[in-house]
């Protein structure tokens, strides 16, 4: 399924590579048809506008949106465990599992990016990648309903990737997610202060985020059984 696979690598940095060869992915996203018709469409009209436009402008735009703060942050345990020592035994157990589909990681490559973590679903049998997909389906809603509400094409992308699930969305979980979203001070001054206060894996993580979750309703890997169990 190059769909996931597809969908990952425009969530990547943008760069002239990618624009070069968006035709013959929109190729392969069409004929595998997992998306619904419209949008189908959709994806690929954002395929073809990100082809089009000034590389350096879309990597401006990239790096605004998903690198500056940590509210639209590509590392799925970031909204999970934030920066509590939970994140370091999930990010093991994630590993095991792309160990175990063949998904070897460099040294420099964090498990939890949401670009790789599709890759390891386009490996899946289509019932499992599901089930993964739905694990963190309510924190790539909560991203999307984010960047819908900024007027960013990328929301698409995660109305995709809900749609590829059918695992229902904690709307709870979204809207707690927007009323924290729009109380967020992104300034560059707020971030610096950010980054200095809070060390890594310190334990406070989970607290210092409204919207996390109980990490253990994500249990990555597992059977259909086991996920109902663990939620």
């Amino acid at each position: 399924m190059k769909t996931f696979k597809i969908l990952g690598l425009l969530l990547t940095y943008p760069t002239e590579e990618l624009q070069e060869n968006m035709k013959s992915l929109t190729s392969i996203l069409a004929r595998e048809e997992l998306l619904p018709g419209k949008l189908q469409k959709a994806v690929i009209k954002f395929m073809d506008q990100l082809a089009a436009r000034n590389l350096l402008k879309a990597q401006e735009d990239y790096v605004s949106l998903f690198d500056r703060g940590r509210g639209n942050s590509l590392y799925l345990f970031e909204h999970i465990h934030g920066e509590s020592r939970d994140r370091g035994q999930a990010m093991v157990d994630l590993i095991d599992h792309y160990k175990e589909k063949g998904l070897n990681l460099t040294a420099k490559e964090l498990p939890d990016y949401l670009p790789l973590f599709l890759e390891f679903l386009s490996i899946c049998p289509p019932e499992e990648a599901q089930e993964n997909l739905g694990d963190v389906v309510h924190i790539i809603a909560a991203i999307g309903a984010k960047l819908k509400k900024r007027g960013s094409g990328y929301h698409v992308l995660f109305t995709a990737l809900a749609k590829l699930t059918d695992v229902r969305i904690d709307q709870e979980f979204v809207k707690n997610a927007l009323i924290e979203d729009a109380a967020r001070d992104d300034s560059l001054e707020a971030l610096d202060k950010e980054w200095e206060e809070t060390p890594a894996f310190d334990g406070i993580g989970e607290d210092a985020c409204a919207t996390c979750p109980s990490a253990g309703s994500y249990n990555f890997g597992s059977t259909p059984n086991e996920t109902k169990q663990a939620g």
